[in-house]
């Protein structure tokens, strides 16, 4: 929707500008130019009508440039089909992909463990495997067989099983980038595209509907997935997959709920028969795989196994002293070969236990539990050993990775995404801790609130006299109050601790002094505009505050009674009152008052609406936790907004008498100019629809600092460079599901044993982490994400 904005933005800038020159500038400079002379209203533009020619030009050009900038990595279109750019270009994608995704795997990050600069074949290539054809042959490959061929020996379609872990997408990743690399040399070669079938399963959400949702058609959610990993528009797409020039690598038919596997390899199956694939490869785990009632048309099949003790023994002997306490823990416990099974816990042994001695590798308990203290010592080790690489604590680090494994195994997320910007505040919202709603919906906005109010009445005593602040603090109490009686929103209901009380109170003012400077700042930008009406003839500042009245009225009792019927009548009914009022009292105060108030209450609707939209992504937890402790002192907003009406009145107390006319006309415009607020607050058209939605986007991101630190592409880029994350497609992805698992079974453990509400709140406050997950827990199974380098 951004870019759409953006496009459209530029493109009506385009529009003026050129209509600005072609049709006004350029004729009238040759009018003058002929000897002809300008109309009134153009005189001071006299002198500078040529230049302003020039920059209008230079600014039509670089919006002309900015568009083609931006439209550089578009979609691929099928007018060019045969031009050899197109493939070339689609070849390099396919291939640059694969090799990311392969470059952040934990793997990777072992090479740099190495005593030389050979690598373990258990390193380079996940283990031996099982090639089982449709003729029931079986034939085992070693670690360097080469896959290429081993995929042309098949007929170009294969199944690879194996266990968690086991290297199921780093057998795909490899074998796409060799495939890749052949098609850029031989263009009669199929392109290999990496699909992720996780993200199928939500196609059929949208963002304006947050219910489960059946998934969407296959064929063409395939195509939107090509197209938004490589770029290659779909109408070109459904061409060369009918023409056989794309090959399709399916990753993760596991992570595909289980509710929807057996549509989904209908689907596949499907696909299969339709168009003519010279490669078709599919990815799936071994369990999941045998529990489908309905097979993968797939006759080769390839069976990755468990790592034998050789392959292990030879991985910890090639990374040399610093695996010493592995191979010495190896010795004396038996059980630790179980767990090394597969090249994941290889990887994160070796990343987790490098440089320790043997007594320090302490692993007791099931294979489960001894597996689980792997995962929490290798993300409690590389955080402490990077500490001033990642610029925070090692809890700050892992609070924001946990937050990141919520984000991304939301339904609405659906992948392993942890990308610098967030996606909709639909999909991350209800992961917020309960500290932070008190915080921002607790202190922060009821401060915003107050300095709004004290800047309204220190504005209106100082442009209209003491008089108009008082009736102007006297209007906005009365409105909060009235609004705080209609909403069931809390605007001033704060908990009776809000973490520490020094942090709840620092929270309050920042929002005081940003609304206090905010509701100034507005009124600044008004005045002159109303000081130039007010100077005009009465027959052009009269006939604005009628229009202005009549359509503010009329819009919000259309947005507010849904009652269109009577909108125009009230309307017309408030103009005429407006216009006696004028014609008694004269128009400058009520342009002043009136111009503050339709800005001031565009604004507060603007802001209500996305302190509600922000509000209902909330979880039932986290309105308890708020709604629960609400301060029997403030149940409501208007003690506040009176005392900081009271702040605004009193700089100006004495600058003039307390009885004024012109206080009427700031109530009158007040009241009538602050119907604006309801009418911003309903509007669902542009531009009060976007700027709602960019108000709580921005309101949830500042919520998200609670877990997110401000600098977050310093701490992501750090996590990337030590294996915690890998960066991809612009963004950054977790190495692993398992990983991301074991994160996510943090907060389900944490939520097995029942917590006091007031401890919870009082400990996330504080920034406490919560307990360690208990060692007879499992983790939590979550909605899976769409293609992680998972195996």
């Amino acid at each position: 929707m951004q870019n759409r904005l953006a496009r459209t933005v530029r493109t009506a800038l385009l529009i003026g500008a050129g209509s600005a020159v072609t049709l006004v500038l350029v004729p009238t400079a040759i009018s003058i130019g002929t000897g002809g002379r300008l109309p009134g209203f153009l005189q001071p533009l006299a002198a500078v009508l040529w230049p302003l020619v020039i920059v209008f030009l230079l600014f039509a050009a670089a919006l002309a440039g900015w568009e083609r900038i931006t439209n550089a990595d578009k979609p691929i279109t099928a007018r060019r089909l045969n031009s050899p750019t197109n493939r070339e270009r689609s070849a390099a994608s396919a291939e640059r992909y694969a090799r990311e995704r392969l470059g952040g795997s934990l793997a990777e990050h072992v090479h740099g463990l190495l005593d030389g600069e050979d690598v373990p074949a258990t390193v380079a290539r996940p283990a031996d495997v099982v090639l089982r054809t449709g003729e029931g042959k079986k034939a085992r490959l070693p670690a360097h067989a080469d896959l290429v061929q081993t995929l042309d020996d098949a007929r170009g379609q294969l199944l690879i099983l194996g266990a968690p872990g086991a290297g199921k997408s780093t057998l795909l990743l490899e074998l796409t980038r060799e495939l890749a690399v052949r098609a850029t040399g031989d263009q009669h070669r199929p392109i290999p595209l990496i699909i992720d079938l996780g993200s199928w399963a939500m196609s059929g959400w949208r963002w304006d509907n947050r219910r489960p949702a059946p998934p969407g058609d296959f064929e063409k959610w395939l195509l939107r997935e090509i197209e938004r990993r490589y770029t290659i528009h779909p109408s070109l797409g459904r061409i060369w997959l009918e023409q056989g020039r794309i090959g399709l690598m399916l990753d993760g038919l596991d992570e595909v709920p289980r509710e929807y596997q057996e549509r989904c390899v209908t689907e596949i199956n499907k696909l299969r028969d339709q168009f003519s694939l010279p490669e078709l490869v599919v990815c799936c785990r071994s369990a999941e795989h045998e529990a489908l009632t309905t097979p993968l048309q797939l006759a080769n099949v390839v069976t990755i196994n468990p790592l034998t003790r050789k392959q292990v023994v030879e991985f910890f002997t090639r990374l040399g002293r610093r695996a010493e306490g592995v191979r010495s823990a190896l010795r004396t416990d038996p059980e630790l070969w179980q767990l090394l099974d597969s090249p994941l816990m290889l990887s994160l042994m070796a990343l987790a236990y490098q440089d320790r001695t043997p007594a320090e590798i302490v692993l007791s308990g099931t294979p489960e539990e001894r597996r689980r203290t792997v995962f929490d010592t290798y993300l409690s080790a590389v955080p402490a050993r990077h500490v001033e690489d990642l610029g925070y604590p090692p809890e700050k680090v892992l609070r924001t990775l946990r937050f990141l494994a919520r984000v991304s195994a939301s339904p609405l997320c659906n992948d392993l995404s942890a990308r610098t910007r967030l996606p909709s505040l639909v999909a991350w919202a209800c992961f917020l801790p309960s500290s932070t709603l008190v915080h921002v919906f607790g202190r922060g906005l009821p401060g915003l609130l107050a300095g709004s109010v004290t800047g309204t009445t220190l504005a209106m005593g100082m442009l209209l006299g003491p008089a108009a602040a008082l009736v102007t603090a006297v209007l906005l109490v009365g409105y909060v109050a009235f609004l705080d009686h209609l909403s069931t929103l809390p605007w001033v209901r704060p908990a009776e601790k809000s973490g520490s009380i020094p942090q709840g109170w620092v929270t309050a003012v920042a929002g005081y002094l940003i609304g206090l400077v905010v509701s100034l700042a507005l009124v600044g930008l008004v005045t002159p505009a109303t000081n130039w009406l007010a100077a005009q003839p009465w027959w052009i500042g009269a006939p604005v505050v009628v229009l202005a009245a009549f359509l503010t009225i009329l819009s919000a009792v259309e947005a507010w009674s849904k009652m269109p019927g009577n909108s125009a009548a009230l309307g017309a009914a408030g103009a005429v009152l407006v216009g006696v009022s004028m014609f008694w009292l004269g128009p400058r105060e009520l342009l002043t008052s009136m111009g503050i108030g339709i800005v001031l209450g565009v604004v507060a609707g603007l802001t209500t609406a996305a302190r509600d939209e922000v509000w209902w992504q909330f979880g039932e937890d986290q309105y308890e936790a708020f709604d629960g402790k609400g301060s029997a002192l403030l149940r409501t907003s208007a003690p506040v907004v009176a005392v900081a009406g009271l702040l605004g009145v009193l700089p100006v107390l004495f600058s003039g008498p307390l009885l004024d006319e012109r206080a009427l006309d700031a109530g009158l415009g007040l009241l009538v100019a602050g119907l604006a607020a309801p009418a911003a607050w309903h509007a669902d058209v542009f531009p009060f629809d976007t700027a709602k939605t960019a108000a709580s986007e921005w309101l949830a991101r500042v919520m998200a600092l609670s877990e997110l630190p401000v600098r977050r592409v310093r701490l992501l880029r750090a996590l990337a460079r030590h294996g915690m994350l890998a960066r991809l497609e612009g963004g950054y992805r977790f190495p692993h599901l398992l990983l991301r698992d074991h994160l996510l079974g943090y907060e389900r453990r944490a939520t097995a044993k029942p917590v006091p509400a007031e401890a919870e709140v009082a400990a996330e406050g504080e920034g406490a982490e919560p307990a360690e997950p208990a060692a007879a827990d499992e983790p939590a199974e979550t909605a899976s994400g769409a293609g992680p380098a998972k195996s």
